[in-house]
């Protein structure tokens, strides 16, 4: 009853907002009526000053053009006597009064502006009988005299300038009454804005008011529930505190439907306390039976069921007693069960919950000390781990489970399958840990003993390390103090070799020869025992640029034809057509492998002849291509036994101390680790009598590698390849021979710094042969001392001097001298690093020693040329 009078007596929002826009509605209806019935009067008075003012003043224009056109006619008339000049007269005699007619019924409103119109009616028809028509029926009947007579008096003048006067006053009158009539119109309009805005105003303020109380008694519901809301939020009270709502519209559902929501919350914040509490105290028991009787009597208490058995899984297939809950007597609950048997059993078969609801009288017994009565309701849920069934917990109460008992119920159980497997594998761990104790004490001193040996393998270490740097720094101090004598001795044996005097005989020549050849056989050496070094130390730079393979093939021609020619083998390279026509590679490295693989196969060749194939090949366990470059002679051949030894330093395949060929045994080593630094490989195939193949595979590079469909960009390697070609082997370095023949050399200032006399010596006597002048510096303080006094066409710079060494000195000649004179870098470290260095410092050119005088005398004179 009091739900339906709550119902009848309700008047929802919707309702308020539209009574209350309806009661605004009405008002502005009665603001509009107001403002349509004033706007009506107002147009039919500006509607009767647009049509009857103009009208008035309309026709008493017309009436005075009239009796202007019955004078004017009247004139011509009696003047000309022509009747075309009777004709504007006729038509005004005939349509003035006409006019005048209607101008009188709009005067009806106004009689004094009637009688002043009768006046000028009166005055136009006294004209028109006293001179008008008495002047025109004068001159049709040729009566001159009467014309002369009226034209002496001057009758019809005075007569129309009296209409005139009149017709004026008239018009002076009635332009009066128009601006009185727009001076009221006016007023009137300014009524009709006056009346506008207290209308809307009027509207403002009655719909301010009706949305004032409309709102202010939403909001203060609104209000009110969201005080209680802070209330429940903020004080100690937490979700006891109910919201109580006085008005009959849907704030008040909102507060019922809040109150139902805090209660759904306070009971979640319960179950989730309780899950809490349970996991808590569950994670603080060790043994598996203590966790299950606590968890056995936290849910009855939870519930407040009053019979709750655990049967904890044992042996895959039986289902053991372990808790219970007021099941003491061995009337309530078997000690265990079969999988399958019983509702427990089941229960555990299936992994499902099972209800059973009306349980029957004598089914099972409660017990208290009052009495005993049997439950209404069974729950059996399983335990689980992983889907796997690790116990089943079976309840019985006196009332139903509801919905949210069975989904807190259900987390706890899962909570207990994952509480039972920690326990159970925190035990196992225990196990493990106290045998793993007893292999750690074991694994400790063992690993003492392996402490012990790592010590002494980074003491080692560190020794190998010390030695390697030290034997890196004595092989460039080495290479320095060997390269600086060598450098003098070849370049004087040159000289000696060219016999430019005439003066020694050819067994002299030989002997000089020999000589320098013996210095050429020795730097070599020195080259390759370098470069082992820097690959076994890791600082070997590879210098990746575009590779043309045309030009490895002029550049192996010019080095090896001659020696083919001079032990009678034949020596061809065959570029096979699938082969790019650039790859990516160190281009000095490359061609370091390749002369030392052709030197070994002529070396070892004494008859048939030796042959590179260069070809494009796939690996298929990389699934990418490479690049062979393929050696291949017809010399002695190597055995099986010895492939892996030949590859090692200081090993030829031959062995023994009588050796037939000479030879470090470091080619072979150096080719193979720089072909790994390139990413590539060096394969041996040989069989003894028939000869050897050694087959260098180097990877094509995805990024600017040779396998390109862009043929213009090939072209133009192709073209740069012929050009460093020709710069190297071709015509730009001459013949020692040749270049005595040069003579624009003649004359040109040479400074040499250098702190080795025996190098002074060897370059001053060179550089004489072609008639320069040459002046010495033996360190880089003489040589900016000898650049102040005199100028130079060009400057040898050693780089290792003394006090003051060859960077600084270029560099304080470019920058600080600011001299454009050609400098060429002279020194005996021979690295790539070193000649960039030079470079770097503002040399000009880079030469190392010893010093190949054609070649310097090429550097000298393409400096000519730029």
């Amino acid at each position: 009853m009091g739900s339906k009078l709550y119902t009848q007596r309700k008047i929802s929002i919707r309702t308020k907002i539209i009574l209350g826009n309806m009661l605004v509605m009405i008002f502005l209806l009665i603001a509009i009526t107001v403002l349509s019935s004033r706007n009506s009067d107002l147009q039919d008075e500006i509607t009767f000053v647009s049509d009857h003012d103009f009208k008035v003043h309309q026709l008493i224009s017309l009436i005075e053009k009239q009796m202007l056109d019955m004078e004017t006619g009247m004139r011509g008339f009696v003047i000309t006597g022509d009747e075309n000049y009777l004709e504007p007269y006729n038509a005004a005699i005939s349509s003035w009064e006409l006019n005048y007619g209607s101008l009188r019924s709009l005067l009806t409103d106004n009689p004094n502006q009637q009688a002043n119109l009768d006046a000028i009616r009166t005055n136009i028809l006294k004209w028109i009988e006293t001179a008008g028509q008495y002047a025109v029926d004068a001159q049709k009947n040729g009566d001159t005299a009467a014309i002369e007579r009226f034209f002496l008096n001057n009758v019809g003048k005075t007569q129309v300038d009296a209409i005139r006067n009149q017709i004026d006053s008239f018009r002076a009158t009635e332009q009066t009454l128009t601006e009185d009539r727009v001076a009221a119109l006016k007023e009137n309009n300014q009524f009709v804005i006056f009346i506008l805005y207290v209308s809307w105003l009027a509207v403002f303020v009655i719909s301010f008011l009706i949305s004032w109380f409309i709102s202010g008694r939403i909001v203060r519901s609104v209000k009110q529930v969201t005080e209680t809301i802070v209330q429940i939020s903020s004080s100690g009270e937490g979700l006891d505190k109910r919201i109580e709502i006085e008005t009959r519209d849907e704030v008040r559902e909102l507060g019922k439907a809040t109150n139902e929501l805090l209660d759904a919350v306070q009971r979640q914040n319960q179950s989730k306390d309780h899950l809490a509490r349970l996991s808590k105290e569950l994670q603080e028991q060790n043994e598996v039976d203590e966790l299950i009787n606590l968890f056995v009597s936290r849910v009855s208490s939870i519930f407040e069921v009053p019979y709750a058995i655990l049967y904890l899984k044992q042996h895959s297939n039986k289902l053991i007693k372990a808790a219970s809950f007021a099941g003491g007597s061995d009337m309530l609950g078997r000690e265990e069960f079969r999988v399958g048997e019983g509702l427990v059993g089941q229960c555990a078969k299936d992994g499902k919950w099972i209800t059973v609801r009306d349980i029957p009288e004598g089914y099972a017994q409660v017990q208290s000390g009052i009495g005993h009565s049997a439950p209404k309701m069974l729950v059996l849920a399983p335990v689980q781990f992983e889907r796997e069934v690790v116990a089943v917990l079976e309840l019985a109460h006196f009332h139903e489970f509801t919905t949210e008992n069975i989904e807190l119920l259900e987390q706890m159980v899962n909570m207990l399958g994952v509480t039972i497997q920690s326990a159970t594998r925190r035990k196992e761990i225990e196990h493990l840990y106290a045998e793993s104790q007893t292999v750690n004490e074991e694994l400790q001193v063992q690993s003492e003993e392996l402490n012990a040996q790592a010590t002494e393998l980074l003491a080692l270490n560190e020794d190998l390390q010390r030695s390697s740097n030290f034997k890196s720094e004595f092989l460039a101090n080495m290479s320095h103090e060997l390269r600086t004598p060598l450098n003098s001795m070849l370049i004087l044996s040159q000289l000696l070799a060219g016999n430019s005097g005439n003066r020694l005989n050819e067994e002299e020549i030989h002997y000089v020869t020999t000589i320098h050849s013996a210095g050429q056989d020795l730097l070599n050496l020195i080259n390759d025992i370098l470069d082992l070094s820097k690959v076994e130390a890791g600082k070997l730079e590879i210098e990746m640029t575009p590779v043309v393979v045309e030009e490895i093939k002029l550049t192996m021609e010019s080095y090896f034809t001659s020696l083919a020619e001079q032990k009678a083998l034949a020596f061809q390279i065959v570029i096979d057509p699938n082969a790019p026509l650039w790859f990516v590679s160190d281009v000095f490295r490359v061609h370091q492998i390749l002369k030392n693989l052709l030197s070994n196969a002529f070396k070892f060749t004494d008859r048939g002849g030796v042959t590179l194939t260069i070809a494009q090949v796939s690996r298929e366990e990389w699934e990418k291509a490479e690049l062979v470059f393929a050696i291949k002679d017809t010399g002695r051949g190597i055995p099986a036994s010895q492939h892996e030894m030949i590859f090692e330093a200081f090993t030829q395949a031959e062995g023994g101390t009588a050796r037939k060929f000479g030879g470090t045994g470091l080619g072979l080593t150096i080719s193979n680790q720089l072909a790994r630094l390139l990413g590539g490989r060096i394969v041996v195939e040989s069989t003894v009598g028939q000869g050897s193949e050694f087959k260098l595979f180097l990877p094509l590079l995805e990024t600017g590698s040779g396998i390109t469909d862009d043929k213009t960009h090939g072209d133009k390697l192709v073209s740069a390849g012929y050009a460093d070609y020709e710069r190297q082997n071709g015509s730009s370095i001459l013949s020692l021979a040749d270049l005595m023949l040069e003579h624009r050399l003649n004359g040109m200032k040479v400074l040499i710094a250098d702190d080795d006399e025996r190098n002074l010596l060897a370059l001053s006597n060179a550089l004489a042969e072609f008639k320069m002048q040459v002046e010495v510096a033996r360190d880089g303080h003489e040589a900016l001392r000898k650049l102040s006094e005199h100028s130079f066409d060009y400057i040898l710079m050693d780089i290792m001097m003394p006090d003051m060494d060859g960077y600084e000195t270029i560099q304080v000649i470019r920058e600080q001298r600011g001299l454009k004179v050609p400098i060429i870098a002279v020194t005996a470290k021979a690295m790539k690093e070193d000649e960039n260095k030079c470079l770097e410092a503002g040399a000009s050119n880079y030469i190392s020693k010893p010093i190949h005088v054609p070649s310097l005398i090429s550097v000298m004179i393409s400096h000519l040329k730029s």
